[in-house]
């Protein structure tokens, strides 16, 4: 008999859509579609299990489940209301893109060694600085942690797709900026990244002019 913890490795066993969506190249142009216009790879099937352009949904994707994937800070983003209805991503750090809740698909490569702050955390996979509560900056983190400790990574063991609709992204795929800045706010610790904001430039401050005096009239 199958033991209980080759049950939980069996559980928590990635699901083929799931890898390919992380390992997915979005955001070129389609191969199948490469002379029409607006031809950018920005829609994941799930039911293929493959990345796709606005022209392959309308051709043989449209009554699958699909989901849409978006862009910030030139990485891949995935809106939040969509993807916790398939996986658990709680404790994932949410960032705020058009007015919307959205999860990093993939850690994000850091230009220097993450030092915690006073009230901040850290990635538990890949140490990025983070805000409290969270402790994932991005959906592959947390699911590899999910499967090394042999936690569950789905709400309740493989998700089930048929309660799951795409009709939540409308199937009409919006284009949208390659870098669209969120509406931040200062007091928001779920929309603001420390390290992002150690590199934004420190606003000048200029000292007003004095009050200006005409000429002598002769």
């Amino acid at each position: 008999m199958v033991g209980f913890a080759a049950r939980q490795r069996i559980k928590n066993k990635w699901p083929a859509w799931l890898e390919k969506l992380l390992k997915g190249k979005f955001f070129g142009s389609c191969l199948e579609h490469e002379n029409f216009r607006k031809n950018e790879v920005n829609i994941f099937c799930i039911d293929c299990a493959r990345c796709i352009c606005q022209h392959c949904l309308a051709s043989s994707h449209l009554l699958h489940k699909i989901v849409q994937i978006r862009r910030y800070v030139y990485h891949d983003v995935i809106l939040l209301h969509v993807i916790q209805k398939l996986l658990d991503c709680s404790k994932v750090q949410p960032y705020t893109i058009n007015r919307a809740k959205a999860v990093f698909l993939n850690p994000r490569p850091a230009s220097k060694p993450a030092i915690k702050s006073n009230g901040g955390a850290v990635c538990e996979n890949c140490d990025r600085c983070l805000m409290e509560p969270y402790r994932y900056c991005s959906i592959a983190c947390k699911a590899e942690m999910a499967t090394q400790r042999s936690r569950p990574f789905f709400l309740s063991g493989l998700p089930d797709l048929s309660s799951f609709s795409s009709n939540e992204e409308g199937n009409s795929i919006e284009p949208l900026p390659p870098c669209s800045p969120p509406p931040c706010s200062p007091n928001s610790s779920e929309e603001s990244d420390p390290w992002l904001n150690s590199l934004k430039p420190k606003k000048q401050l200029h000292k007003r002019k004095g009050i200006p005096r005409r000429a002598p009239v002769f």
